[in-house]
């Protein structure tokens, strides 16, 4: 839907996904295996033996704002195009990896987020 590099998009996202998924795990889904993964891949992304899934969000998100990731508003994103592209990243096949299915809302205020950084 717009001129932007995958890879730019994706690194726009991911912090605020991460963070998303989180927040819907331990609210829905407290047992979910994927909060035990969350915690295991902190350490190796900070490097810290005592991090946690926290840490490893917080880690990213320092990360993508210290490269030169651009806010997808950079390319024409605007808050008008938010229920076509929720509605779209709900159907896309990658949504599949998810571990668990965000909702509508959760999808909106990602893109909002990624928007705004």
């Amino acid at each position: 839907m717009f001129p932007a590099p995958h890879g730019a998009v994706c690194a726009a996202l991911l912090p605020h996904v991460m963070a998303m998924n989180l927040r819907a795990l331990r609210e829905r889904q407290p047992d979910n295996v994927a909060l035990r993964k969350f915690d295991e891949v902190a350490p190796l992304l900070t490097g810290n033996v005592g991090s946690v899934a926290d840490d490893g969000v917080d880690w990213l998100a320092a990360l993508v704002e210290g490269l030169p990731v651009p806010p997808l508003s950079s390319y024409g994103v605007t808050p008008a195009h938010a229920d076509e592209l929720v509605e779209k990243a709900a159907a896309a096949s990658s949504m599949k990896g998810n571990p668990l299915p965000l909702t509508a809302a959760e999808l909106k205020e990602v893109l909002t987020a990624a928007l705004q950084a």
